[in-house]
């Protein structure tokens, strides 16, 4: 376990990045809630996200697009591959059972679609959905789950739109953790692996400038 240690607006950020979809991962969780014993908590989900987390159904049975469904078989050489990703879960069943605030710090689903739309062009929408056969031949390292994961990205985020949209994404996780400073001492910021080292970054930029 991994943690990043960033000061924000008074508040020490400790900062866990996440593998999604990894079973294993609910434990780095739990190890970092332990340590840390936060005042708060951000994710880097959604607000509508974090509503279906709470009201999940006992039948819940996860829709995989294609990519994801090749992505889960990829990291599932790494370990048990579950849906919603277990880190998550367990971020907001630990917040929950403790009483603290729990922020979700990713676009919401409007800011998102509008986004998306603006940034993927048609041609370009066109070859991320056909390219699914290329990305269940291509193969990944597989050294680690996180080497995966990264190289994965890479490659997801490489056609025209997408890797600006993930740095739109990074910056509203920034800009949500710095709002979750606000009245804690102490904040564990549990963020998709993809997107930590930039989230850090901003984070860091910020309380310099």
């Amino acid at each position: 376990m991994t943690l990043e240690t960033i000061k924000a607006r008074g508040c020490t950020v400790h900062l866990l990045g996440v593998i999604k979809g990894l079973k294993s991962e609910a434990e780095k969780v739990r190890e970092a809630f332990e340590k840390i014993r936060p005042d708060g908590v951000a994710v880097s989900i959604s607000k509508e996200e974090l509503e279906g987390l709470r009201n999940l159904p006992e039948d819940f049975e996860p829709e995989l697009s294609r990519y994801e469904e090749i992505y889960a078989e990829g990291l599932s050489r790494f370990g048990e591959v579950a849906a919603p990703p277990p880190c998550y879960v367990a971020a907001v069943e630990l917040a929950d059972h403790a009483g603290i605030r729990l922020v979700p710090v990713d676009m919401d689903e409007d800011a998102y679609s509008e986004l998306y739309c603006a940034a993927v062009p048609g041609t370009t929408l066109f070859r991320h959905s056909t390219r699914t056969w290329l990305m269940k031949r291509r193969r990944f390292s597989d050294r680690s789950a996180e080497e995966f994961v990264l190289a994965w990205d890479r490659t997801v985020n490489s056609l025209e739109g997408f890797g600006m949209i993930e740095a739109r994404r990074a910056q509203a996780m920034a800009k949500g953790i710095e709002r979750a400073c606000d009245g804690a001492k102490s904040l564990l910021a549990v963020i998709e692996l993809e997107r930590s080292a930039d989230v850090a970054r901003l984070l860091r930029s910020s309380k310099e400038g």
